[in-house]
């Protein structure tokens, strides 16, 4: 069957070239009065020279290592070696604010969360995850650029990176990483691969969704509308009303005919089967 074309560190390889991508663990702080960046990284186990590379804390975008009130600095954890962001939660915050700075549902943020039993409650210095990983700039980037490999809207980028230190739309330094929104639906996001880079054949396909009988589908298809993988269904842990996690091989029934394609992750109606949830990942595809 044919479908129309749709278009940690750790090595991912694009096109021959590896895909910046960080693993690991990343909180995401907002600066309060009196903090300082040897205070966050002893507070959160990291490292101030990382800490000052990674957020562009040198001249000529400000003064070294110095850190204002209010901005979002991006801080790597030591030895944490489990790929994922945090939000550490700042007063005035709330599930919908976030939710919408980091391109998600306030549904999904709260489902994917077990520390938050009541959307409208979450407090001060609260960690929750958000559906996004992290990219680090390379030489001749731009965000035109990131937002083409790896499918997520440019304007996503620029808000989910907006009140960070030094963070430019129009420049952004070599070194420098960025936050970049995980492709979801109200109820499905896809946790890995990450969007860009290169899949292979028995590749890990893990992820959140809130699924009517626990039953998540996926398929993937080449740029010539190939279908790599036909549609192949996995479980969540649990079914609706809660969101728990997926995760399955990909395993490819047919070798790709280009080298980038579209996977798409999805739940079927229970009244007439049409697709629901769509949640579609570009990416690389080994040949």
């Amino acid at each position: 069957m044919m479908y129309q074309s749709v278009f940690f560190r750790m090595s991912y390889w694009n096109g021959g070239k590896k895909m910046p991508v960080q693993s690991g663990t990343h909180v995401i702080h907002i600066v309060l009065p009196g903090e300082s960046l040897s205070y966050l990284a002893n507070r959160y186990d990291s490292d101030p020279a990382i800490m000052t590379q990674v957020n562009a804390l040198y001249p000529p975008f400000t003064e070294a290592q110095m850190i204002m009130v209010n901005q979002a600095l991006l801080i790597p954890v030591r030895n944490a070696y489990q790929a994922k962001t945090l939000y550490v939660i700042s007063t005035g915050d709330t599930i919908w604010s976030i939710a919408s700075r980091y391109a998600t549902s306030p549904e999904l943020l709260a489902g994917i969360n077990d520390n938050i039993q009541n959307p409208g409650f979450i407090y001060p210095n609260q960690q929750i995850i958000i559906p996004a990983y992290i990219y680090q700039v390379e030489t001749n980037d731009s965000i035109v650029s990131i937002s083409s490999r790896s499918g997520i809207a440019i304007q996503q980028i620029i808000l989910a990176n907006s009140n960070r230190a030094s963070f430019s739309p129009d420049l952004i330094r070599e070194g420098y990483r960025l936050i970049i929104p995980l492709p979801s639906s109200t109820n499905i996001v896809v946790t890995s691969p990450f969007p860009g880079t290169t899949v292979q054949n028995n590749q890990r396909l893990t992820g959140y969704a809130r699924a009517y009988e626990a039953t998540v589908l996926y398929r993937l298809y080449d740029s010539n509308g190939v279908e790599v993988i036909r549609d192949t269904g996995t479980m969540t842990a649990y079914g609706a009303p809660a969101y728990s996690s997926f995760e399955d091989n990909l395993l490819f029934d047919q070798s790709p005919t280009s080298s980038e394609g579209i996977l798409e992750v999805y739940t079927r109606s229970a009244m007439d089967g049409s697709v629901q949830d769509l949640v579609q990942v570009k990416l690389i595809l080994d040949q």
